[in-house]
C-alpha cells in the first residue's frame, strides 16, 4: 500500500474521532439546557397545581360561609312566619325560604364538585412533585456529565490534534505528499471523508461498484504504490488484505492498525 495512503487512513480515523469529540462537546450544553427546560416546566406545573388547590380551598370556604348565611336567613324567615299576620306575608316568606333552600342545594353541589377537583389537583401536585424531583436529579446529572465530558474531550482533542499535526507533517515530507494531503482535505471537506475502503467490489462510502480492472489493480501487487480513486465519489480507495485472513477486524480497528503497518 502507498505509504501516504496508509498515513491518510490513520489521519481520517483521527479526523472522524475529532469530529465525534467536538460533536459531544457541542451537544453537552444542549442536553443541560434541555434538562433545565424540563425542570422549569415541572416547576411551573407544580406551582399551577398548588395555586389551583389554594383557589379551591378559598372557594369552598366561601361556599360554606354562604351556606351558613342562607341557613341563618332561613331560620330568621321561619321566625318571621310565626308572627306574620296575612297570607301575602306568609307566601312571600315561603318564597324567600324556598329560594334560600335552592341556593343552599346549589352551593352544596358546587362544593362537592370543588372537592372532586381538589382530589385531582392533589394527585397532580403529587405527580408534579415527583416529576420535579426527577428533573432536578436529571439536571444535576447532566451538569456533572457535561463537566466530565468537557474535561475528557478537551484533553482528548488536544492529544489527537498533536498527533494529527505530526502525521500531516510526515505526509508532507514525502515526494507527492503535499498534493495527496491537499486532495484528501478537499474531498473530506466536501464529502465528510476522503478515504474509503474497497470491499466486495464496491466503494464502502458511496456503495457504487468498482470496475473489475480497477478492482484487480487495487487488490493486486503490481500497483502497490498507486493511489486509486472511486470513479463515482472521488474518494481515495484502499483495500485491506486482512479481509482474506482468518481473523476478524472491526472497521475502527483496521484503520487504527494502519499505524503499525
Amino acid at each position: 500500500m502507498n505509504p501516504d495512503l496508509e498515513h491518510l487512513i490513520v489521519l481520517q480515523s483521527q479526523d472522524l474521532e475529532l469530529k465525534r469529540l467536538r460533536a459531544e462537546l457541542t451537544e453537552a450544553p444542549l442536553r443541560v439546557a434541555a434538562a433545565q427546560t424540563a425542570r422549569a416546566k415541572a416547576e411551573v406545573a407544580l406551582t399551577a397545581a398548588k395555586t389551583a388547590l389554594q383557589k379551591e380551598e378559598v372557594l369552598r370556604r366561601s361556599q360554606q360561609s354562604d351556606v351558613k348565611d342562607r341557613q341563618g336567613k332561613i331560620a330568621r324567615l321561619r321566625k318571621q312566619m310565626e308572627t306574620a299576620t296575612s297570607a301575602a306575608q306568609i307566601t312571600a316568606l315561603e318564597h324567600e325560604i324556598t329560594f334560600a333552600e335552592q341556593t343552599i342545594s346549589r352551593l352544596e353541589d358546587e362544593e362537592l364538585a370543588s372537592l372532586e377537583r381538589t382530589d385531582q389537583f392533589d394527585r397532580d401536585r403529587d405527580a408534579y412533585t415527583a416529576l420535579l424531583d426527577q428533573t432536578t436529579a436529571a439536571l444535576e446529572a447532566a451538569r456533572i456529565h457535561a463537566a466530565e465530558l468537557t474535561t475528557h474531550n478537551t484533553a482528548a482533542i488536544a492529544g489527537i490534534e498533536s498527533e494529527r499535526k505530526v502525521l500531516r507533517d510526515l505526509i508532507i515530507t514525502s515526494e507527492k505528499g503535499e498534493a495527496v494531503l491537499s486532495n484528501y482535505d478537499r474531498i473530506s471537506k466536501a464529502k465528510g471523508t476522503g478515504v474509503s475502503e474497497a470491499l466486495d467490489h464496491k466503494c464502502t462510502a458511496c456503495q457504487m461498484l468498482v470496475r473489475p480492472q480497477r478492482w484487480n489493480d487495487l487488490t493486486g501487487r503490481e500497483h502497490d504504490h498507486t493511489i486509486f480513486t472511486c470513479e463515482t465519489c472521488g474518494r481515495m480507495l484502499f483495500y485491506d488484505p486482512r479481509r482474506n485472513s482468518p481473523g476478524s477486524f472491526a472497521a475502527g480497528d483496521r484503520l487504527a492498525a494502519a499505524r503499525s503497518t
